[in-house]
């Protein structure tokens, strides 16, 4: 039984994330800002009894993070596998739209949010069996892949997490876990639209695909849910 945590569990990608790893006998914490409103999550938790935590959690929340990690840690001894999904995209904008505290409050959740909640897990990680920490990133994320303009919030935040994640993979406190980026494709999710090009079950399914074929070889690498590697 792998133990596993996902933030941003109570909807789109974060929530497929949470279906599709207790179906396959998976422990699962779940972490949100508001488990009592998370209905989708609970019915997962009722149908699976056992196998989900639900746990409050708002990672630009030193607290919240911490208190997370203690309940985690009261249950089990050490984690096997963390995505870091949590993230927020408060809409494309213009330099004369650009709000410092929306640049801000983007890059506090969408990135700096994933280095603390990896810091209060890493001593149970570094606990697990072949451990993984798994930054749900993006495309947009991709200073060489940009190519026209696009927005500052979103983009930059991804940005930031990108290299925060090679700073993560490269610590000498996180060695013997192997730590990446991900770019889960364009999902129909409430931020990628319906539009996108894959469900949230697809995604999901190609992310646990790639985290369960990574090798220690991969830490600091940036793949995309098919397993390809992205360019930085």
């Amino acid at each position: 039984m792998t133990r596993v945590v996902v933030t941003g569990a109570n909807r789109g990608l974060g929530l497929e994330l949470v279906l599709q790893c207790v179906q396959r006998g998976d422990q699962v914490f779940a972490g949100c800002r508001s488990p009592e409103k998370a209905s989708s999550l609970e019915e997962i938790s009722t149908k699976y009894p056992g196998q989900v935590t639900m746990l409050p959690l708002e990672v630009s929340d030193n607290e919240s993070i911490a208190q997370c990690a203690v309940k985690v840690a009261a249950k089990i001894d050490g984690l096997d596998l963390l995505f870091n999904n949590a993230a927020i995209h408060m809409g494309d904008e213009h330099l004369s739209e650009v709000k410092a505290e929306t640049l801000l409050k983007t890059t506090h959740v969408n990135a700096v949010g994933a280095v603390l909640v990896a810091q209060a897990f890493i001593n149970l990680l570094k606990k697990g069996t072949d451990p993984k920490l798994i930054n749900v990133s993006s495309e947009a994320g991709s200073i060489g892949g940009m190519g026209d303009f696009r927005g500052y919030n979103y983009y930059g935040s991804k940005a930031a997490m990108n290299m925060y994640t090679r700073s993560l993979a490269w610590d000498p406190e996180t060695e013997g876990v192997t730590v990446i980026a991900i770019h889960p494709g364009w999902v129909r999710t409430d931020m990628g639209g319906s539009e996108a090009h894959l469900s949230t079950a697809e995604s999901a399914e190609g992310l646990l695909q790639v985290a369960d074929g990574l090798a220690p070889e991969d830490n600091g690498k940036f793949y995309t849910w098919e397993g390809h590697e992205y360019p930085w």
